[in-house]
């Protein structure tokens, strides 16, 4: 019974994750800009953490441990998620989505140069057509209004995934000492303020009595269900099920962005895309599934 609340709670958190990128871009469309969304979600998700860790068990952090965390944050927090979002505000949801696929293979490779695990043959051939359907997604052409796409946006959500991959790689140690709600609660804290000085002028630019109640509504669930509640789906399923199985459950994303995103009028799908999305998907199967070979 416990497995099976934890596969209904990472599926469903892939789905509402998925729905992050084309409700980020209809709110940019609206007039919000890609520094304050990132800074909606990153200070809003703080405030929820703190809201919260009053109603569970506290922990003490120790300086040093802290000083950890805080460097945890600039490569989870403020690269990893302030650079999805920018990088979003500037290509399109599928392309964005698709790219986030491609994570697991950053994670490989790093854990290759950094903690020296071995790269089988299957597993370069992953890395392989990972990246070839990742240059195909920078090289498209037509964006989600029909201009021409802006490749750096494309280039901002690599990194994006490579610094979390690093984040992933460098902190687990520190990522399982602490619970979800202490741990989050500092690490977003930490993000918050290394964000706010890079974000300030953008805030107090935003102009309040312009947003309608649909963008208000985005920008809320990209808050409470794309970052607070999404979390604490995805680290209880990874207390239940085997990394692979949680790596697995990200290919529901593309799949829930690119729907909503033609539904919502945000994109336009194109074959290449499709070709794309195979060989990420390929890749990142074969990547995986070398993981259980020897």
């Amino acid at each position: 019974m416990g497995n099976i609340k934890a596969h209904a709670g990472l599926f469903l958190a892939m789905v509402v994750f998925g729905l992050m990128a084309p409700f980020s871009k209809d709110a940019m469309n609206s007039g919000v800009t890609g520094f304050q969304l990132a800074t909606f979600r990153i200070c809003g998700a703080a405030l929820l953490f703190w809201l919260s860790s009053i109603v569970v068990p506290q922990q003490h952090v120790p300086k040093r441990d802290l000083l950890r965390i805080a460097a945890a944050s600039i490569f989870g927090i403020v690269l990893a998620q302030g650079g999805l979002i920018l990088g979003l505000s500037l290509t399109s949801p599928i392309n964005a989505t698709m790219e986030i696929t491609t994570q697991p293979i950053f994670a490989l490779l790093l854990a290759a140069i950094i903690l020296h695990e071995r790269i089988t043959l299957r597993k370069a051939a992953g890395v392989l057509l990972g990246f070839v359907g990742a240059a195909i997604l920078v090289l498209l052409t037509t964006s989600d209004n029909g201009k021409a796409a802006d490749f750096r946006g494309d280039i901002i959500v690599f990194v994006s995934q490579i610094s979390f991959a690093l984040y992933l790689t460098i902190f687990s140690d520190i990522i399982r000492r602490y619970s979800l709600f202490t741990f989050n609660k500092w690490m977003f804290t930490f993000a918050s303020i290394f964000l706010l000085p890079l974000t300030l002028n953008d805030m107090m630019q935003l102009k309040w009595t312009t947003l309608s109640l649909r963008t208000i509504g985005e920008i809320a669930y990209i808050i409470v269900f794309c970052t607070f509640i999404t979390f604490l789906l995805v680290v209880y399923s990874q207390r239940k099920l085997s990394s692979t199985i949680v790596s697995t459950y990200n290919y529901v994303q593309p799949f829930v962005t690119v729907t909503a995103s033609l539904l919502m009028g945000l994109a336009v799908f194109q074959w290449q895309h499709l070709i794309a999305a195979i060989l990420i998907f390929a890749g990142v199967w074969l990547v995986i599934s070398a993981r259980q070979t020897k």
